[in-house]
């Protein structure tokens, strides 16, 4: 292969280059802020007394669903 079919391919190997540099600094400063510690526990964190793990409490009122069929008719 000839040196010109290379810079064809320049840009890509360019960008590349960036995208790895680019996600190699984003996991470091995640790895530095402390994103990467307690998985586990972090995941739980949303929950709280009021909604707690593995119940559901979320529901949809009837009434809204009533006036909507109105209103489309």
């Amino acid at each position: 292969m000839d040196v010109d079919s290379y810079t064809s391919i320049l840009p890509l190997i360019t960008l590349g280059v960036l995208f790895f540099i680019v996600a190699v600094s984003m996991l470091y400063w995640s790895a530095k802020k402390g994103q990467l510690r307690n998985f586990d526990s972090q995941a739980k964190v949303i929950f709280t007394d009021e909604e707690p793990e593995g119940q559901v409490s979320d529901s949809f009122p009837t009434k809204n669903k009533k006036k909507n069929k109105n209103r489309d008719n």
